[in-house]
C-alpha cells in the first residue's frame, strides 16, 4: 500500500497500481545507479591512462634534466 498525501488529500494506491508504481521507481533507481557506474568507472579509466602516459614522462624529464644540468 501506498499513502501519497498532497496539499490535505491523501490518496491510497494499491493492487496492480501500486506494482506498477513500484516497477517504475525500481527501474528508474536501477538506471540512474547504472549511469552513475559508467560515469564513475570511464573517470577511473580516464585518471589511469592519464596517469600511465604523464607519470612515466614526468620521470623521462627529470631524469634528462639531471643528465644535462650544469653542477
Amino acid at each position: 500500500m501506498i499513502v501519497i498525501t498532497r496539499n490535505g488529500r491523501t490518496t491510497v494506491i494499491t493492487g496492480w497500481r501500486e506494482w506498477l508504481v513500484r516497477a517504475v521507481v525500481f527501474v528508474a533507481a536501477m538506471l540512474v545507479l547504472a549511469i552513475l557506474v559508467f560515469v564513475m568507472l570511464g573517470l577511473a579509466v580516464t585518471l589511469g591512462a592519464i596517469a600511465m602516459i604523464v607519470i612515466p614522462a614526468a620521470i623521462i624529464v627529470a631524469l634528462l634534466g639531471s643528465m644535462f644540468s650544469r653542477r
